[in-house]
């Protein structure tokens, strides 16, 4: 099953292919720098929970193909050193996550997947349930937990190296082969 995605005005649309629940992950990050990049995008009442947590999906970035819209793509890092977080200059729309060229991870937020398919991609990933937990604004409740955080780290550990054995971190959607992101990011802090 390929899931649609796009931002909330439709200029920029994606895919994610082969969705099956060995190759895409759901799970949802409690860390302040995703609520501080909602914020910064005045997006927070759609892509962060009551509790704190942004919605994703952890996929190959093989996977993840953007169709239309490129030229709308932005980019920010809230530090130097920071994720790459990637969004829609044309309304704000949050995109997704990426550490770099060189570790196979895209995570793909909930906003971006086109509102019809929400349910049906749901119904067909493996949920990891809950990373950066001890940064939630409340203490969540056990169902939203999950698996024990080491065990949820261990497989996201184990995905990326089967992804990265597998050279499932190329094509890109955000970078360059040479690794350099398609879009300069901008920098919040220095």
């Amino acid at each position: 099953m390929d899931v649609d995605l796009q931002c909330r005005c439709g200029k920029i649309k994606g895919q994610i292919k082969q969705v099956s629940p060995s190759a895409v992950k759901q799970l949802v990050c409690y860390c302040e720098d995703c609520r501080k990049f909602a914020l910064h995008l005045q997006s927070e009442g759609g892509s962060i929970n009551q509790y704190g947590g942004s919605e994703l999906y952890l996929a190959a970035p093989a996977k993840v193909e953007i169709i239309e819209g490129k030229q709308q793509l932005a980019c920010l890092r809230l530090t130097r050193k920071g994720i790459y977080r990637w969004y829609s200059q044309c309304c704000n729309t949050p995109i997704a996550n990426t550490v770099g060229i060189k570790l196979p991870l895209v995570t793909v937020y909930q906003d971006f997947v086109a509102a019809e398919q929400t349910s049906a991609l749901q119904s067909h990933v493996e949920d990891l349930g809950a990373v950066n937990e001890d940064e939630a604004l409340k203490p969540l409740p056990k169902p939203l937990l999950g698996a024990s955080p080491r065990i949820t780290k261990f497989k996201l550990i184990v995905k990326l190296l089967s992804w990265k054995l597998t050279g499932k971190g190329k094509p890109n959607p955000f970078f360059e082969n040479s690794g350099r992101a398609k879009v300069k990011p901008l920098i919040l802090k220095s």
